[in-house]
Formats: C-alpha cells, structure tokens, sequence
C-alpha cells in the first residue's frame, strides 16, 4: 500500500498540531519539574511553597479560600495545612466572624521559611527569563495572567 506523501504548503493534519491545551501541560510541567527541583534542595515542594504564599497574602486565609487559590482538592489542602502546622509554619485559629470556621496563618517561621524559598523562585525565574528572554517571559506572565483571571459575569 503506498504511503500518501503531503503535498508542500498543505495544513498539518490536526493530530500533529499540538493543541493549547497540550502546550500549557508540557510548558506547565517542564517549569513545575525545574522549580521543583529548586526547592527540593531547601527540603520544600511546590505546593508547600504555592500554600505558604497563598497565607502570606493575607491575615489568614479560610480551607475553602486556600482550595481556591490552590486549585487542589479539599483533602489535598487539608494534607497541606496538617503539614506546615505540624513544622510550626503555619497556625490555626477560630474565624473571628464565624466560630465555625478556622482561618489558617502564616507564623513568623512560615514567614522566614517563605522568604527563603521566594528567593530561590526568583533566582529560578531569573534564569527562566534569561534562557527564554525577559520579552518572552513577560509577555507569557502577561497572557497567562490574563488567562488565570475570572472573566467577567456577562451584562456587567
């Protein structure tokens, strides 16, 4: 049977052409492993590291804000929490407007230990920025961030 030869300036048949989704898991993936690997030298994760951030952003954070900012399930957010508690980064305290609910702090160790890591995400990045370019790096910031924001509601 003869093999069909494509004609030049023919479109790329659809299963060859990777689709955005593909593209954002494979670039998502790469920069994750690097980052990672970074932050296995100072014994963190990368969710270790997006959970302390997520609590140095504000005076305390409820499980359902942090499974938000996340995206991680709640037992995921739980596990991550049950963690840093446990090193004494992090504390929990009754909300102060609703007894039934606990808001989540960062202490004054989870706050030294979140500087740390910051700087070495930085120097990451640094890096990132010059293999790729600083104008490639921050027009990518730009769209992704663009992309990461809620659209807003219709008729608004």
């Amino acid at each position: 049977m003869p093999v069909e030869q494509q004609a030049p300036g023919s479109p790329v048949p659809p299963a060859t052409v990777p689709s955005l989704v593909e593209l954002l898991a494979v670039v998502s993936r790469r920069v994750a492993r690097g980052v990672g690997a970074v932050l296995a030298e100072d014994g963190a994760t990368l969710d270790t590291y997006r959970l302390l951030r997520a609590l140095g952003a504000g005076p305390g954070r409820t499980m359902t804000e942090l499974c938000a900012a996340l995206a991680v399930p709640a037992a995921t957010a739980t596990r991550l929490v049950d963690g840093l508690t446990d090193a004494a980064l992090a504390y929990r305290l009754p909300d102060p407007d609703d007894g039934r609910r606990g808001r989540v702090h960062l202490s004054a160790r989870g706050r030294t230990r979140l500087d740390r890591l910051e700087a070495l995400v930085a120097a990451h990045e640094a890096a990132l920025a010059a293999d790729l370019g600083a104008g490639r790096v921050a027009a990518l910031t730009a769209a992704l961030t663009d992309l990461a924001t809620p659209p807003e509601p219709a008729g608004s």
